[in-house]
């Protein structure tokens, strides 16, 4: 009696000659990535199956994760010579788990043998009866599975679901524009699904704290990039937030972006060799993600933009966060609103289009040329060296400084810094609009994270910004 991991392939096992040979080829390559986090493990394929010997429990959840893989099983196997072989190690394995409890028993079976997968079901069946178990094929409290392959029957009581999809690097490659929030991450998850080697472009328009979250959100997205040392290409884009704001009227702003980070995106595939942009856009789901909205902004990119969540709703796309592992990072992660207007347009004429290029070409140009590229396998360690400016914390206000409360009104109503201003984080960007930009502005909120970012976005647009470090019990 031999312990394995049943892999099950996915939907590649319908192709013929060289396609399914290349497809089997790079779901084993991504197979042994995965298998490394378990200490490594030995693989076997035949046709429609391969098995991999190993840490059973730890290979279980790692290569459910493999792009490919309908489902794997961790399963006893053994030679056996008739039915009643099977029967009885099925009895052995399974007796004290079927006992009093109503159970089903499944069998598939393959190749040329002189009896029936029913006639293994009822042998198996009758055994665990003996033993005080009662059939119930409709409603199971336990179900137990056996596969009879040649001379060999594999034992199982559990079938753990696998993404699916095709081997990752079996159709070219793609660059995801991915932000940190929920919606995008799970675009990028779904391409990598079908087959794509995804690298990843972040415009960072926040501080190091940002960062970070939208880093670690892409860390948990590529863990499922088995068999591919993916870039993450990081773009200061800052330089797209002041052209916007000093050159473009407000209510196309969120077009605007739209189209300067498609651009750069276009930019920047060229240097990775990827076919198409991938986005996180559903149609409809905010203004600049209108079907006019998105005809004006993608106008004359000059490379595919694909949308795979055009058709979804929030409700399906958290639950595939949640699935990948991204939504609860993604859901804390702050949205920067130095780009998005309180009153967008939801279209823009091609006259408008050309105002805008006009005003962000050379931003776009400076983004696209100074971009920072970190493979998968180093991102862990480039996230520990992230940390915002030495001189960004302040123990007391500068004199004359405005002094704001990144709060709720709550909190800021039962006590707040003599003098200081509330304001929303999303807020923030119109208060300095307001009050003036040649002013010194220090922000302080509950832990100090939210003030340090938005001291050190500001500071990105010329800004003079510090984050105020509150002594505990203030």
């Amino acid at each position: 009696m031999d312990e394995v991991v049943v892999v099950r392939p996915g939907e590649f096992t319908i192709k013929r000659g060289a396609t399914r040979a290349e497809m089997e080829k790079l779901l084993l390559k991504a197979a042994r990535e995965a298998a490394e986090e378990c200490g490594g493990a030995k693989f076997e394929k035949e046709p429609g199956r391969i098995y991999a010997r190993g840490d059973t429990q730890c290979l279980k959840k790692a290569l459910a994760r493999v792009f490919g893989v309908k489902s794997v099983s961790p399963a006893y196997v053994m030679k056996f010579e008739g039915v009643a072989d099977i029967a009885r190690e099925a009895a052995r394995l399974w007796v004290g788990l079927a006992a009093g409890r109503r159970f089903a028993v499944r069998v598939h079976r393959v190749g040329n043998h002189p009896f029936t997968s029913r006639d293994v079901a009822a042998a198996v069946g009758s055994a665990l009866v003996a033993a005080g178990a009662r059939v119930d094929l409709e409603n199971p409290e336990v179900e137990f599975f056996v596969e009879v392959r040649g001379d060999r029957a594999y034992f199982y009581t559990e079938v753990v679901e696998g993404p699916g999809g095709l081997p990752l690097g079996s159709e070219g490659k793609v660059l995801a524009l991915v932000s940190g929030g929920i919606d995008s991450p799970v675009a990028a998850w779904l391409l990598m699904r079908r087959g794509a080697h995804v690298d990843v472009l972040h415009c960072n328009l926040g501080g190091t704290v940002a960062l970070r979250h939208t880093l670690e959100v892409i860390k948990r997205l590529l863990a499922w990039s088995y068999g591919y040392n993916a870039r993450v290409i990081i773009g200061d884009c800052s330089p797209v937030a002041k052209a916007l704001r000093s050159g473009v009227r407000e209510e196309l702003w969120n077009i605007a972006f739209k189209r300067a980070l498609y651009r750069i995106g276009a930019e920047v595939a060229k240097t990775v060799r990827a076919a198409a942009l991938v986005t996180g856009e559903s149609l409809g789901q905010v203004s600049s993600q209108t079907l006019q909205a998105l005809a004006a902004a993608e106008m004359g990119v000059g490379m595919p933009i694909l949308r795979p969540l055009i058709g979804m709703d929030k409700d399906e796309i958290t639950k595939l966060a949640q699935r990948i592992g991204t939504y609860e990072i993604s859901a804390k992660t702050p949205e920067y609103c130095a780009v998005f207007s309180r009153r967008p347009k939801k279209w823009a004429t091609r006259e408008e289009i050309e105002e805008i290029d006009f005003a962000l070409h050379d931003a776009v140009a400076e983004v696209a040329s100074n971009v920072k590229v970190v493979r998968k396998w180093q991102l862990a360690e480039f996230i520990k060296t992230l940390s915002p400016p030495e001189d960004i914390e302040v123990e007391t206000p500068p004199e004359g400084a405005v002094v704001v409360d990144l709060r709720d009104e709550e909190s800021y109503r039962k006590w707040h810094l003599p003098g200081a201003v509330r304001a929303d984080f999303d807020e923030v960007l119109s208060l300095v609009d307001k009050l003036g930009r040649d002013k010194t502005y220090v922000f302080y909120c509950y832990s100090g994270g939210l003030s340090l970012d938005v001291a050190e976005s500001l500071r990105k647009l010329g800004i003079k910004a510090y984050s105020l470090r509150l002594r505990r019990g203030t």
